[in-house]
């Protein structure tokens, strides 16, 4: 019993070991609310009033051991180790608030927004469908032109066939790693899929409509999706079932089992869906044309980069939504800093200040103040931040598909959202600083539902 009185009265006489391990808690408890990119996604608030708590109970725990430590010293006389106890919480507690600093300084937490600066930018930065086009390599959307395509004969491809003869190692090295193909990989109904290609013609009489595009090779004796129809380059479009006015998707033999699938959804006027898939079988052809004419590995990266820099000196975000592929996001930012440093986009939900998701990319970068770096979102982040920010949305998209999702939830389901846009200087000694914010509307993303079926069914 002695010794367990001895021992009670050594803590509360000197909780010098106590003090240090609540410092030790309280800074552990800043981690999560300096560095909130380690929070998970859609609990960041949570997260930070808990790591609130825990900080304002660690500092009262040991303020209140202080208090009664000193004050018990004094009851008995004993004012030196009274104050002696109050000069070592002091001391403890200092070094603890150093160590915060120096997090503090590492995690280069952003200034305040200020009034002015949480304002729309420029008149069109309202919330708005964002359906801007793109002009990266990885654009989803592309816009074609149907004059004077024929409406009789299936459109030649020439580069293509080109390309599937002889030099089928880089064509195929070409659609492996372009994420305009990323869905590809083996799932019959790509056009349900997000990371193929959507070609949009002009829409006539009102009436929209759009061509889904995407190569896929066979194994030898593998069918075809269910409802296609081989055509052969410069060959006749397939005849269309006078009691099903649907127009027929076609894969065009490129040779070797491999094909160029296209289906259009619009209209069931012939001439327009025909003269719609002549102008998409166009376009992906002319878009081989300088592999055919440079066949070589350095041509395929260049095709992959795309174009990296064009003229101008003001900061653009482009936001553009995938036709089709409703609360799929993929965006392009055209930015330079001056020094090399990270790109970091945090979107923001408008209603509740919290952030959804966290991108970033390296920043490229030149003297030139008139030139602007091409920079794909939402680029390559850690792992380590990867897993932690993006909970649930982290794997819904193939790895290189360059899309991303913003919530999940039902379609249609439409929220604001700010992007902020920061540059973080590699060098430590300079504060990030904001490039940009955009106000976008934006909706969730609902993630299809797979359906099980038979090994032998084929998938419609």
């Amino acid at each position: 019993m002695n010794h367990a009185a001895a021992a009670f009265w050594r803590f509360i006489l000197y909780p010098t070991r106590v003090h240090i391990l609540c410092v030790l808690v309280a800074l552990c408890s800043c981690i999560p609310i300096i560095f909130p990119e380690l929070s998970p996604a859609g609990t960041a608030r949570l997260v930070h009033r808990y790591c609130g708590m825990v900080l304002l109970a660690s500092m009262g725990v040991s303020a209140l051991l202080m208090i009664i430590s000193a004050a018990t010293h004094m009851l008995r006389l004993s004012n030196t180790r009274a104050f002696t106890q109050f000069f070592k919480w002091l001391f403890i507690w200092g070094i603890g608030l150093a160590l915060y600093i120096l997090l503090a300084i590492a995690a280069d937490v952003p200034p305040p927004v200020s009034e002015q600066e949480n304002q729309p930018i420029q008149d069109s930065d309202t919330l708005h469908s964002p359906r801007d086009q793109l002009n990266g390599p990885a654009s989803l959307v592309i816009p074609i032109e149907t004059k004077e395509q024929s409406t009789d004969k299936v459109a030649g491809a020439p580069n293509l066939l080109a390309l599937e003869k002889e030099h089928a190692e880089l064509f195929k090295s070409y659609i492996d790693f372009s994420p305009r193909w990323s869905g590809q990989d083996g799932d019959d109904t790509f056009y349900t899929k997000p990371g193929h290609l959507v070609m949009v013609p002009p829409s006539t009489s009102g009436a929209p409509g759009l061509v889904h595009v995407c190569f896929r090779q066979l194994i030898e004796g593998d069918p075809l999706p269910q409802g296609y129809s081989v055509v052969q380059p410069g060959g006749d479009f397939p005849e269309i079932d006078k009691d099903n006015p649907q127009i027929p998707d076609i894969a065009v033999d490129l040779g070797r089992n491999h094909f160029l699938l296209l289906a259009w959804r619009g209209s069931a006027h012939r001439e327009t869906a025909f003269s719609a898939i002549n102008a998409a079988i166009s376009a992906t052809d002319a878009r081989m044309q300088p592999l055919l004419d440079a066949p070589t590995p350095a041509t395929v990266q260049r095709m992959l980069n795309g174009r990296n820099s064009y003229p101008g000196n003001t900061p653009e975000l482009r936001l553009s939504e995938p036709l089709a592929q409703e609360g799929a996001y993929q965006a392009e930012l055209y930015a330079n800093p001056g020094e090399p440093g990270v790109i970091l986009v945090y979107i923001k939900d408008l209603a509740t200040d919290e952030t959804l998701r966290l991108l970033n990319c390296p920043a490229r970068f030149s003297s030139n103040p008139d030139e602007l770096f091409r920079h794909d979102l939402p680029g390559s982040m850690p792992d380590w931040i990867r897993s932690s920010t993006q909970g649930d949305i982290s794997n819904i998209f193939p790895e290189n598909t360059p899309l991303f999702a913003i919530r999940i939830g039902p379609q249609h389901q439409y929220f604001g959202v700010a992007f902020e846009v920061w540059f973080k200087p590699s060098d430590v000694r300079v504060r990030r600083r904001m490039l940009l914010r955009r106000c976008y509307k934006v909706q969730a993303y609902e993630p299809p539902v797979r359906e099980t079926l038979p090994a032998d069914t084929p998938q419609a």
